[in-house]
């Protein structure tokens, strides 16, 4: 009979253990903008053609609230110029730099650095289809997140006669 009970109290142990995930391989969550991205620095873009290149925005990052950074981008409609500008937020201090990835729909990636106060902004020469901008937010804590994905169309004036 003790062996019994002592087997039954091993299976519920061990049930009980894999229920609450100690098994798992330990390994932790990164936020999505943390991994190594290779972006210059400084007041020059860079150009490359990549095979991540994708015109189809994706989700951006949950930023904690106190490191909240806002940014905005449009596209001129006459000349298809972008301009992307730092909004600031909560995290203005903490916040390092934003790294600004244009993705052109001639397949063209450029790539750019700007500081993250208000008002500081950075312009692309854009195209007259479809380009889509991704801005991540660096920190001094050494995280980075992605708080900016969208498509910028451009806009063909009517003719109004």
């Amino acid at each position: 009979m003790k062996r019994l009970l002592f087997f039954a109290m091993v299976l519920v142990i061990a049930v009980a253990v894999m229920a609450a995930g100690c098994t798992g391989s330990g390994s932790q969550a990164q936020p999505s903008g943390s991994s190594g991205s290779s972006g210059s620095s400084g007041s020059g873009s860079s150009q490359q053609t990549a095979s991540g290149f994708s015109l189809t925005p994706t989700a951006v990052d949950k930023v904690p609230d106190n490191l909240g950074m806002a940014c905005d981008a449009s596209k001129d409609p006459i000349t298809a110029k972008i301009t992307v500008i730092s909004r600031g937020g909560k995290g203005l201090y903490m916040c390092k730099s934003l790294d600004v990835t244009a993705y052109m729909s001639t397949g063209e990636i450029l790539k750019d650095t700007i500081k993250p106060d208000v008002n500081t902004e950075k312009q692309f020469d854009g195209t007259k289809g479809v380009d889509r901008i991704v801005v991540v937010a660096n920190y001094n804590n050494g995280d980075s997140y992605k708080i900016y994905d969208d498509v910028l169309e451009y806009k063909k004036r009517s003719n109004n006669q």
